[in-house]
């Protein structure tokens, strides 16, 4: 019976001890988490910054060597935004290549510069307006519905370039361009709309 008591005596410090040493809990204090993305739109030229005509053919369609230009296209986008597009364009319409010998009054427009997408479909003048530019010296490259499979995304493209020296071109004889050193810089810029 006496070890019987000291079990039970035993039992009961035991269970006291457990009690004594429950769980305790602290205050609770708050963390605010934050984290930003914010959206974004660059381009990037991978290959073809440097386009060129050795020798240019009169009354001829003239293809720039320095191959194609690559650009890639890279966006962060918010819901909402619609659409991303990419452009080509020149600063002035009449005189996106201008001549350099000052006896020379002659430039070449935008609408006799070229421009194919990705080795598909016909070359287009830079004869449009664009969001960017002079009005009548641009071309849109692409534009690609944002859906929210690809609100973050990056595409890379081609652009081939040609001069068409075959006809007129803004109203100018491309036929008869005189002899010079012709210069110009072509600009390429994305856009998102809303």
């Amino acid at each position: 019976m006496r070890s019987f008591t000291k079990v039970l005596l035993i039992c009961a410090v035991f269970g006291l001890s457990v009690s004594a040493f429950a769980q305790l809990n602290s205050n609770t204090v708050d963390v605010t988490l934050q984290a930003t993305l914010n959206e974004t739109l660059t381009i990037t030229l991978n290959s073809g910054n440097s386009q060129s005509i050795a020798s240019i053919t009169p009354a001829a369609v003239n293809t720039f060597a320095g191959g194609p230009v690559n650009v890639s296209t890279t966006w962060v986008m918010k819901p909402g935004r619609t659409a991303v597009g990419l452009y080509a364009y020149f600063n002035s319409a009449t005189a996106a290549m201008a001549h350099t010998d000052p006896t020379n009054t002659v430039d070449i427009p935008a609408a006799a510069v070229k421009a194919q997408l990705n080795g598909a479909g016909a070359y287009n003048a830079l004869s449009n307006n664009t969001p960017f530019g002079a009005a009548g010296a641009g071309l849109q490259l692409f534009s690609t519905t944002i859906t929210g499979t690809n609100r973050n995304a990056t595409r890379t493209d081609t652009v081939a370039l040609e001069l068409d020296l075959s006809g007129t071109a803004n109203g100018q004889d491309m036929t008869q361009l005189p002899a010079d050193v012709y210069n110009g810089t072509l600009h390429i810029r994305a856009q998102a709309t809303p």
